[in-house]
């Protein structure tokens, strides 16, 4: 037999009932227009401790290449990713899944928490190294058995390359990643890399 007590609802809320929680919980509403005051899930995920972020800048010489090498953790809690970044010259970005790697990932980077408050940690193991060329970045993140998922070109009145939120990847557990951008001609990259770390309920 269910059991119910009565709970005074906050001001402007509406109460919905939580299966997962056995129990109502409250939405809030702006008062003077009725709108529901909520967050969209990444930003929950800021507020959980589970948003991670690196942010940081390069100067390529022509031919230069700048490697990002990510490996997933091989558990259930998948990375759901999003990146931007902005080149001063022409540069070729390309987004490889199932890289090879003969170097050490352990430790190159420490991803930061949006909640500098939190103690959480990320899941994944990331370094990023500038080669002389092609040759040798393929010496280090092999790619030539990987699957080319994304690429673009960027800079020089062309579109920054990214994958915001609305078209963020899922990335697949225990693989490697490479997001590779190659400079076809000398000058900066601004680079972002946003996710969040989460278990699906099912």
């Amino acid at each position: 037999m269910a059991v119910f007590t009565k709970v005074k609802a906050p001001t402007g809320a509406v109460a919905v009932w939580n299966s997962t929680l056995n129990a109502f919980h409250f939405l809030q509403m702006d008062g003077n227009t009725t709108a529901l005051t909520t967050i969209d899930y990444a930003h929950h995920e800021v507020h959980d401790g589970s948003h991670f972020f690196v942010i940081g800048y390069a100067d390529l010489a022509i031919t230069k290449v700048l490697d990002f090498t990510w490996r997933m953790p091989n558990t259930t809690r998948w990375i759901h990713w999003a990146w931007e970044i902005a080149t001063e010259s022409e540069t070729l970005w390309q987004v490889y899944e199932g890289a090879v790697a003969t170097n050490a990932l352990s430790g190159a980077i420490t991803p930061l928490n949006n909640d500098r408050n939190s103690t959480k940690r990320s899941g994944t193991e990331m370094k990023f190294e500038v080669q002389d060329d092609l040759t040798a970045a393929n010496g280090d993140t092999d790619v030539t058995g990987a699957t080319l998922i994304e690429s673009g070109i960027s800079g020089a009145g062309k579109n920054a390359g990214s994958a915001g939120r609305e078209d963020e990847l899922i990335l697949k557990q225990n693989t490697l990643y490479c997001l590779r951008a190659t400079a076809t001609a000398a000058g900066y990259i601004n680079f972002k890399m946003t996710w969040y770390e989460h278990t699906n309920l099912t």
